[in-house]
């Protein structure tokens, strides 16, 4: 029986990929930079942070409902990094191929069908997250909510 659910960005606050990430000059993502630099050889190159042991303890524990929910675009080689290096969340949230929306529209779209499940929608819920945008977006959905400082948030 789940205690709680433990929700963590990916890039930022698990693994540092800001060797392929750029912004806009109005401070959104470069998305088209992100996908044109998702090659293997490259996403080999990102490095993962302090922040994962506590996603790791978080997955191998039995009361935390884990989720990794990420505006990383959904990509078979993605999903291998985050298995073989981070540990397979409870449940992977991903940027549909062709889904343009802002990165907390897109999250808070997929947390709310999680969340509104019967077993789930009274758990507390955590969330750690590198962008204020995001946070912005779905700070009233988290019981708390906590900023990781990066160079990869806006």
């Amino acid at each position: 029986m789940y205690k709680a659910i433990r929700v963590y960005d990916l890039d930022g606050v698990l693994v540092d990929s800001s060797h392929r990430y750029r912004n806009k000059p109005d401070g959104t993502i470069d998305l088209q930079y992100w996908i044109e630099n998702r090659t293997p050889e490259k996403i080999a190159k990102d490095k993962i942070l302090p922040r994962a042991r506590q996603y790791l303890a978080d997955c191998l524990n039995p009361a935390r409902y884990t989720v990794i929910c990420t505006s990383r675009v959904y990509h078979s080689v993605d999903i291998e990094f985050i298995v073989g290096r981070l540990g397979a969340p409870d449940k992977l949230f991903m940027r549909p191929e062709g889904n343009n929306d802002a990165d907390g529209v897109l999250k808070r779209k997929q947390l709310a069908a999680l969340f509104n499940l019967r077993q789930f929608n009274k758990l507390p819920r955590y969330l750690w997250e590198d962008n204020n945008h995001n946070i912005a977006a779905l700070s009233h959905m988290f019981d708390r909510v906590f900023f990781i400082q990066s160079n990869q948030g806006a």
